[in-house]
């Protein structure tokens, strides 16, 4: 009944995200002949207005807010329909599960700061300083919820913690490590936010000699949050698969376990840096589990899970 009544919760908040994107468009074409002929197009970092246009440069605005819309509805239907769907396996809807609410949220913050953005340039107002900071840590604070929530999912029991944890003692240096393979897009994206971290700290230092310590804090804060994702390294171990995350956890798969493991490109949040994934379907006390890792040489990582799994 709980997870019944959680499942409203966001439902209607998904609901407010696309009455927010909504109003973000209408008011203002109600409102048309209010709006001042030139208003700010452009913020730069510290939320101050750099550039001004003709009010009709909004039109852009509202097809991005459209697409918006769009898109994060797509989202939203696909882990909504993959959690309740009774071909899914139990291991997609228990992650789906934790994904569901994490897209709902994300979408509610993406259209309210798109709304903001609309409101102070029909307004002719600052973003503030504060806007880019609060927006990026709104927005990444969920993802890294999601990889923990993720991770303590896949989490075997404390005992068997144990026996791994010996298995692994024993064979340092003898087991085979692989690296997260990783997309440049993706390397690139969060390279880019820590240069933008970076820059928020060292700008006031050049222009007026002073330090914003609630940015250093927020740029140390985000880093934490965003470099280990760069240190997701898979370790195959005599007996089992280490999936380690850094600050995210750990994971471990024991061969034996292992139902399927094959080629995907499951877009969903998980222990990898690229899209080039594999899925591997597995049992834990009975349960039908799934993780998705994306391991550099795929094809050779697979064909030793697959000897591992034969001599298990």
């Amino acid at each position: 009944m709980e997870n019944q009544n959680n499942m409203q919760v966001y439902k209607q908040l998904h609901r407010i995200s696309l009455l927010i994107g909504a109003l973000t468009i209408l008011l203002p074409i109600v409102f048309w002949s209010k709006i001042p002929n030139e208003i700010p197009m452009h913020y730069n970092a510290a939320g101050v207005v750099d550039n001004w246009s003709d009010k009709s440069s909004l039109i852009l605005l509202f097809f991005a807010v459209l697409m918006l819309m769009g898109v994060m509805s797509i989202a939203v239907y696909v882990v909504k329909t993959n959690m309740e769907s009774k071909h899914s396996k139990e291991a997609e809807k228990s992650t789906m599960r934790i994904a569901y609410p994490i897209v709902v949220i994300m979408n509610l913050v993406v259209q309210v700061m798109f709304a903001y953005i609309t409101f102070c340039s029909v307004t002719s107002r600052q973003l503030g300083s504060m806007f880019l900071p609060i927006f990026l840590i709104a927005t990444f604070a969920p993802l890294g919820y999601l990889v923990y929530k993720c991770a303590k999912t896949q989490g075997a029991n404390s005992s068997q913690k144990a026996v791994y944890k010996r298995i692994e003692e024993a064979e340092v240096g003898e087991a085979k490590i692989y690296r997260t393979a990783i997309d440049w897009w993706l390397g690139l994206l969060l390279g880019a936010c820590e240069v933008l971290f970076l820059y928020l700290v060292i700008e006031p230092i050049i222009r007026s000699g002073t330090v914003k310590w609630s940015m250093v804090l927020i740029a140390v804060g985000m880093s934490i949050m965003i470099l280990p994702l760069f240190g997701i390294k898979y370790v195959m171990y005599s007996e089992h698969l280490l999936i380690s995350m850094s600050l995210y956890g750990k994971a471990r798969v024991r061969y034996a376990d292992i139902v399927e493991v094959k080629k995907t490109n499951n877009p969903l949040s998980s222990a990898a840096m690229s899209l080039r994934r594999i899925q591997i379907d597995y049992t834990e006390n009975d349960v039908h589990r799934m993780v998705l890792i994306s391991p550099v040489k795929r094809k050779t990582f697979i064909e030793e899970i697959e000897q591992k799994r034969s001599k298990s």
